[in-house]
């Protein structure tokens, strides 16, 4: 009888022992609570992301930045907030049951396109303001158009001297016509006896002492016209 009840004892110590070896080789639940901050003036941030990467799961804060979520010693949770920085926060490994935190998060400072919002009800009116609108460089434009028209570019030109190419033309056409006048003999009107022979006649006639083309309409006369000369041939 003695025997039998050392036996149920001894059974019952190694039944406890078993159970106790295997609590403590599991890992012990542990909840995490406590609020998300904006680092720079401490107010709360609403509707924070928080969650556990490891496990799959997270929450959100309520409208007090208050959070709660169940998470194992070690694991690391990610706390986010639109125009914040993330952050990250590991669970310590000698903490009891409860664990709590308060989290600051920075914002994130970027740079934004600047965007205009124009007050236009529909397209037609956005594109009727497009065409009508004065681009910044329109007098500047208009000032090129000015100065390129063709007339202020042909009268920039004309007041311009000849370049070295023309030059050198203008000095070649005139040696080119010095060379074909040395061949030919130049005529003097002084020796031309029909033009003496209009002058004398015009002279009796009196054709230069008549002043009356001083008043228009009336030039002395030469002696013959063209066609009297080729008749009298």
């Amino acid at each position: 009888m003695l025997k039998r009840i050392l036996g149920l004892i001894l059974f019952a110590v190694a039944l406890f022992g078993a159970f106790e070896t295997h609590a403590q080789g599991e890992k012990k639940f542990i909840t995490f609570s406590g609020f998300v901050i904006d680092g720079k003036n401490d107010e709360p941030l609403p509707g924070a992301y928080i969650i556990n990467e490891r496990a799959g799961r997270g929450t959100l804060t309520n409208d007090r930045g208050y959070f709660v979520i169940n998470v194992f010693p070690g694991d690391s949770i990610v706390f986010s907030y639109l125009g914040f920085k993330k952050q990250y926060h590991i669970i310590p490994r000698d903490v009891m049951l409860s664990y709590s935190a308060v989290v600051e998060l920075n914002e994130d400072a970027k740079m934004l396109k600047e965007v205009k919002v124009y007050p236009f009800s529909n397209e037609e009116e956005f594109k009727l303001a497009l065409v009508e609108m004065e681009l910044p460089d329109a007098r500047e434009r208009a000032y090129m158009e000015e100065n390129l028209s063709r007339d202020n570019l042909d009268r920039a030109m004309a007041m311009q001297g000849m370049s070295a190419e023309q030059n050198y033309r203008y000095a070649m056409s005139q040696q080119l016509q010095s060379i074909q006048r040395r061949g030919s003999l130049t005529t003097n009107p002084l020796l031309n006896p029909i033009a003496w022979q209009s002058f004398i006649q015009s002279i009796k006639n009196g054709s230069f002492s008549n002043k009356a083309y001083k008043k228009g309409g009336y030039a002395p006369k030469n002696q013959g016209s063209r066609d009297a000369i080729f008749n009298s041939n």
